[in-house]
């Protein structure tokens, strides 16, 4: 849904001219649902602390889980995108911001502001979700005359888009608490709109913890630098997800202290929701304490650093290096609560669990450099588990970072805001191909209990020249093709890869000084 919701954007824009007249209030509906080319047709209309445990060498006992069976999202019929869409940002937090911007262009001083309105205020955010498609070096360009950019053009000026993203905002400064601690209160009620929207879900099985970052490079207090991430540099906000990058909480990184320290506080608090026995949450080392898994609320897993626990009695990396490829040791704490699994692939990773350890051992395919082939390497339980559920989070930063809306500027307030629509129009659409439904198939139903199966389709040949042509030694000429890459050398048992055609036999040959197939290829 999100492809196609992305080239009918594309197509829409540079294909369709825009009437000069529209209605801002139905802007941002047609952006959301894909249906760009009906904007053609719309009328005029624009309107305003830590301990630890001994641990041993001892076998865990693995816990045995309850049948688990997810819950729809939503039962009732499927609705559009932008429905989805208005359940996380609903129309009053647009009435608030027109308000909160005409107030601030008030208090700011600002000469000949019109005031806006929650239409107009749509059709800004609307046009911000169009730049994360189309993307120029500058703003501006959308609404140069050599561009021809419709839906820019006809729906907004360039001015009034300038004046309105000044001054956008979602808050009064004067009503703002005295004894404030919030750093994120100009953006507060927008996140938690969005916030309230995702405690309504209803939890998937398997749950992962991980974090995200929002670019930014300007003066905000709670800026963060996270060494190898595609944004180095921006905000982070921790993640509640499942396994299919639905978002179900989330909490904005303000730096914040806890009796089991930031990572595991931050687990803590987003698993407060988590009232079933039955689900599992995964995260990786970075949340991963004793103090945390000893809780005992969930059953939990992740990677883990040895030097959060108490000398653990697990065999070194020198001496699981002599060791058979896909070897693995565990320890289990004094009271049976936490065990550890060290195993040893092409290096050595430790996992920390209250519900799993070894468990039931599997096989898995692992390339060998050395010997230039796939072995299969026995994997612990906790490792498959962890590997199979983790990686909800990675999956929606993906999605947010395919199209998303390019700020430079250095008001966090305006990164947060763009960020927070970029994350909603996301989650929508992920909630569309949930629930997309399977198209009936037509005609009249087949009498026969099962499906045929379909013939494939043979595969295409090379075209080859005749023996008769390729042999008679006439006009055999060397040429040189440069529209596409290498293509593979036509002779047989010949690897090699080649510009160089012959122009009779209309075939690639190779044709260098250690690998002349060009004339091994012409003579018997």
């Amino acid at each position: 849904m999100t492809s196609q919701l992305i080239y009918f954007m594309y197509i829409t824009c540079f294909s369709h001219n825009l009437p000069l007249e529209y209605k801002v209030i139905d802007f941002l509906e047609h952006l959301v649902n894909g249906e760009l080319s009906d904007l053609d047709c719309l009328d005029s209309g624009n309107e305003y602390s830590t301990k630890f445990y001994a641990l041993y060498n001892m076998p865990f006992t693995t816990i045995i889980d309850t049948s688990f069976q997810n819950h729809l999202i939503y039962d009732r019929h499927p609705m559009s995108p932008y429905e989805y869409f208005k359940q996380y940002v609903p129309d009053a937090l647009f009435d608030l911001m027109s308000d909160s911007t005409n107030i601030y262009a008030m208090q700011s001083g600002t000469l000949r502001f019109k005031p806006t309105s929650s239409g107009e205020i749509r059709t800004l955010i609307g046009l911000h979700l169009a730049m994360g498609v189309m993307k120029t070096p500058r703003v501006s360009m959308y609404w140069e005359a050599g561009m021809d950019i419709g839906i820019f053009q006809n729906t907004m000026c360039r001015d009034r888009f300038f004046q309105l993203r000044s001054h956008l905002y979602l808050v009064n400064n004067l009503e703002r608490p005295a004894e404030n601690n919030d750093v994120f209160y100009k953006v507060r009620p927008l996140y938690d709109a969005m916030r309230r929207r995702c405690l309504e879900l209803p939890l998937e099985e398997n749950l992962c913890v991980d974090e995200q970052m929002v670019p930014f490079r300007g003066s905000l207090s709670v800026e963060q630098y996270v060494k190898g991430k595609p944004h180095p540099w921006g905000v982070k906000i921790y993640f509640l997800c499942g396994k299919s990058g639905m978002a179900y909480d989330f909490l904005l990184h303000q730096g914040f202290k806890t009796q089991l320290g930031l990572g595991a506080g931050v687990v803590y608090h987003l698993s407060q929701r988590i009232t079933e026995a039955d689900h599992k949450l995964y995260f990786d080392n970075y949340f991963t304490t004793y103090n945390l898994l000893e809780l005992k609320k969930i059953h939990a897993a992740g990677t883990a650093r040895v030097c959060r626990f108490t000398n653990p009695p697990l065999q070194s990396d020198k001496v699981m290096t002599k060791m058979p490829r896909g070897s693995c040791d565990e320890a289990v704490s004094r009271d049976g609560k936490v065990a550890l699994v060290k195993w040893f692939d092409s290096r050595s990773v430790v996992m920390a669990s209250n519900f799993v350890g070894v468990g039931t051992m599997d096989e898995v395919q692992r390339w060998d450099k050395k010997q230039g082939r796939f072995l299969k390497v026995s994997r612990p339980e906790v490792v498959k588990l962890y590997n199979e559920a983790m990686g909800g989070v990675d999956l929606l930063n993906q999605l947010v970072s395919l199209y998303r809306t390019e700020i430079r500027s250095r008001k966090w307030t305006l990164r947060m805001i763009t960020h927070a629509f970029d994350l909603a129009m996301n989650v929508a659409q992920c909630l569309v191909s949930v629930h997309k439904p399977v198209a009936a198939k037509r005609g009249r139903p087949s009498m026969s209990p099962e499906p045929q199966p379909h013939a494939h389709r043979p595969r295409v040949q090379d075209a080859r020249p005749l023996p008769e042509v390729q042999y008679d030694m006439v006009d055999h000429m060397p040429n040189y093709y440069e529209k596409t890459e290498a293509t593979r050398c036509k002779r047989p048992y010949c690897t090699g890869k080649t510009h160089v055609f012959c122009d009779k036999c209309n075939i690639h040959l190779c044709f260098v000084p250690h690998r002349n197939g060009f004339k091994a290829a012409h003579r018997k």
